[in-house]
């Protein structure tokens, strides 16, 4: 046995007589039957209050045990630093036994690896819940499969959970300044600069900041309908989106936002300024409880503040949605070197029968009533402190959300009530844009994930240095930099890998052919 692994077994002993198992003498005739012990990863989001506990022991996690029946010891990863961590542990021999991640990506790579197995067999020997779960829900089983072989179990994503990214704009400052909201790129730019120059707060200081916000790289790129890790359709071939002219839109875009001083240069200050009523707008998300937060404290702070979804504007490309996730939730995938697939399966068939409503919502009557049907949070606060952190042990949820149920859900308070109808108005906007995909999901093989992983940070670096380091440094530069370290690792024939295995796999691919996935010009 791996002696890291070894020493966590022992850990884990150590602590069974709290879970309330008796091991019994060894050889006695009344010896219990061995406890179910499993290993599961878990990001940490820095969430757990310190009366709460720690990510490897909470209320949750006693609750996970005593009702499933089974020992599982949660193995936290810093959330930044997640896939880092766990290729750190796999080549130690010391990876939990299920571990997960929202990017199919990176679990196809460790199918690549052989550090992960196939479930099928698992699937069929073992499970009932999740066995039924895939036979209604079919359109999942090609997302979770690499060379014909399940290497992952998920649930589908709530409509909440597949939008992800928002524009805002403060509609007050608009209206202060007698301006229209912005339809198309020109229109935006205009915006900003009367945001940065014009005194939209009306306090007579030049104190203002057009535009923040830490997803604005993805942002500027989906306006032009590319992404920097997705694979496209471009002149009748496929190419990798930072290789393509869009991209160099983007950085373009970018570039000029910068040099004309209507962004935010220091990222980290990006949500402070938004919540101190100093920008006006913020590329971010529409809606995830850290932003609820921040547009709470925009709105506690300055009660005449009018944040508003701005939805998507039209540049020269046509009209694009912003990111959307695709479809599957959270990837479980299992270790290959796990000792119990049974106890796993009937953890995850546990998890979405039984166990993954609580987690999500937290209990009934005490941090949720049920109206309609509808879990409605009772206390934000109290839901924040005590529940926000337990809804990622939830690996498995079947849960159904639709749009006019988010101010049901939100906590009565007028607050929380006015921020779930701004919220709701922003998943309805952007739920009018469909994000362009021309590929249904990634494709996923040695060749291009080492390709990949090894152009990541320089192609950041082109991006970041033509953006930051004045007019020597153009968009052009940065794509005839970016090609070039493309061709020299070998992109050319990373592309026709590519298009290999679009050839191969495209009869198989969810919802049709790939580029009925691609939208331009308006909805």
């Amino acid at each position: 046995m791996n002696e890291n692994a070894g020493k966590r077994n022992a850990a884990l002993l150590t602590l069974l007589p709290a879970f309330g198992i008796a091991l019994g003498a060894c050889g006695g005739s009344n010896e219990s039957a061995a406890p179910k012990m499993l290993s599961v990863s878990m990001y940490d989001r820095g969430q757990v209050s310190s009366e709460e506990g720690t990510y490897r022991n909470n209320r949750w996690v006693e609750r996970i045990r005593e009702q499933s029946g089974i020992y599982v010891h949660f193995v936290p990863v810093p959330r930044m630093q997640a896939q880092e961590k766990l290729n750190i542990m796999f080549a130690a021999g010391d990876a939990p036994d299920l571990i997960w991640d929202y990017d199919r990506k990176y679990i196809g790579m460790l199918a690549s690896q052989g550090v992960i197995q196939p479930v099928d067999d698992f699937l069929e020997a073992y499970s009932t819940a999740y066995k039924s779960y895939l036979r209604e829900h079919p359109e999942l089983k090609p997302y979770l499969s690499f060379n014909g072989k399940m290497y992952a179990v998920a649930t589908k994503r709530p409509v909440t959970s597949v939008v992800n990214h928002g524009i805002w704009i403060r509609q007050d400052w608009l209206d202060n300044l007698g301006l229209a909201m912005p339809r198309t790129i020109d229109e935006l730019l205009d915006v900003a600069k009367a945001f940065r120059s014009r005194d939209p707060d009306g306090n007579g200081q030049d104190d203002t900041v057009a535009i923040v916000g830490r997803e604005s790289p993805d942002i500027y790129a989906a306006l032009y309908g590319i992404h920097r890790s997705e694979w496209f359709v471009e002149d009748g071939s496929l190419q990798y989106g930072p290789t393509t002219d869009r991209y160099k839109d983007a950085i373009r875009l970018e570039k000029q936002l910068y040099d004309e001083g209507l962004i935010d240069t220091e990222g980290k200050d990006s949500v402070r300024t938004w919540v101190s009523g100093k920008a006006g707008i913020c590329l971010c998300q529409w809606s995830s409880f850290t932003f609820d937060m921040q547009l709470k404290d925009l709105l506690n702070g300055f009660p005449a503040a009018k944040p508003v979804p701005l939805e998507p504007v039209e540049t020269e490309r046509g009209v694009y949605g912003l990111y959307q996730e695709e479809p599957p939730f959270i990837y479980v995938a299992f270790n290959k070197k796990m000792k119990d697939p049974e106890t796993a399966v009937k953890y995850l068939d546990w998890m979405l029968e039984k166990g993954w409503k609580e987690l999500a919502y937290g209990t009934e009557g005490v941090h949720v009533r049920t109206v309609n049907g509808i879990p409605q949070t009772i206390d934000a606060e109290k839901y924040r402190k005590e529940v926000l952190y337990a809804s990622e042990y939830a690996v498995l949820r079947p849960e159904i959300v639709r749009p006019s149920d988010w101010s049901a859900r939100a906590a009565p308070d007028p607050l929380s009530q006015r921020v779930a109808g701004l919220q709701t108005d922003a998943l309805r906007k952007a739920l009018n844009y469909t994000y362009r995909r021309d590929l249904p999901y990634q494709p996923s093989f040695v060749e291009l994930n080492e390709a990949i992983a090894s152009v990541g940070q320089k192609f950041e670096y082109f991006r970041l240095k033509a953006v930051r380091e004045g007019p020597a440094y153009t968009p052009e530069w940065a794509m005839q930099e970016i090609r070039k370290e493309w061709r020299r690792i070998g992109g050319v024939h990373v592309e026709a890998l590519v298009r290999s295995w679009y050839e191969t796999n495209k009869a198989g691919f969810p919802n049709g052919r790939p580029d009925e996935h691609r939208i331009g010009g308006s909805p």
